[in-house]
């Protein structure tokens, strides 16, 4: 049965981006005629998801209005993480797994992307599917160590001269895989962990059978966590969406 749900992560205040989340969540930053969010909804909607559980913390409010006006249509199911500011994504994502069981889509929701890169994750029916771009990655990015495309370790921790590439934040869990993983998310959710990215749980897996990568290498896309992805994303990445014919 195709996947027809989505956990999106968009509870954190995002203080490197400042000025710019003053007033508003990052996953509302404008991006051309929309929003971040907007083009992922879109992007989902595209793959035949219409079922969505959204983890919000930091201005909630605007998240739940924007979506409460534009998608009405949408089955919208909302998570609150009230420790946003003292948590991270690891802490949101068990939440959302808490309130969710089965396969899912999963979303970071400051990732700007063409939306071919999930459909190249919609095969995928038992396993955890990352979206990884193959590049000479930063110390700042999360990075996979490989063998063929099974991921042996991933994290920002690694060494970037020995990584394949960087999983961009976009990802595919279902089967018997997601049940593993969601008891590892919730085995590594505990005190102690709060800082820890949701990866950390893939990567505290002792068995990552069926955890792959899926080459997006060429597709746009941009994790926006600085003012300079920002303007690279408005200014370079939605005219590379244009030239691929994505609605923009």
């Amino acid at each position: 049965m195709p996947c027809n749900h989505a956990i999106i992560l968009a509870a954190g205040r995002s203080m490197r981006l400042r000025p710019l989340i003053d007033d508003k969540p990052k996953c509302l930053l404008p991006m051309g005629p929309k929003t971040i969010l907007d083009w992922q909804l879109e992007s989902l909607q595209a793959v035949g998801v219409h079922h969505i559980t959204l983890v919000v913390g930091y201005r909630r409010e605007m998240i739940q209005d924007h979506i409460r006006t534009h998608y009405p249509h949408l089955d919208v199911q909302y998570v609150e993480n009230p420790d946003f500011a003292t948590t991270n994504t690891l802490f949101s994502l068990k939440r959302a797994l808490d309130a969710h069981q089965g396969d899912f889509y999963y979303l970071n929701a400051d990732v700007v992307f063409e939306s071919s890169i999930l459909k190249r994750l919609v095969p995928g029916d038992d396993g955890g599917y990352l979206a990884v771009d193959c590049k000479q990655c930063r110390e700042e990015e999360v990075k996979v160590l490989v063998d063929g495309s099974a991921v042996l370790e991933i994290g920002k921790h690694l060494d970037p001269s020995a990584c394949y590439g960087e999983f961009i934040g976009v990802a595919k869990f279902c089967g018997s895989f997601a049940d593993r993983f969601r008891a590892s998310v919730h085995t590594e959710a505990v005190p102690g962990n709060e800082m820890q990215f949701f990866e950390y749980a893939l990567d505290q897996m002792p068995d990552k059978t069926g955890l792959t990568t899926v080459d997006i290498t060429g597709l746009p896309c941009v994790e926006v966590d600085f003012p300079e992805d920002y303007e690279y994303a408005v200014n370079q990445v939605l005219a590379t969406f244009k030239a691929v014919g994505h609605d923009a």
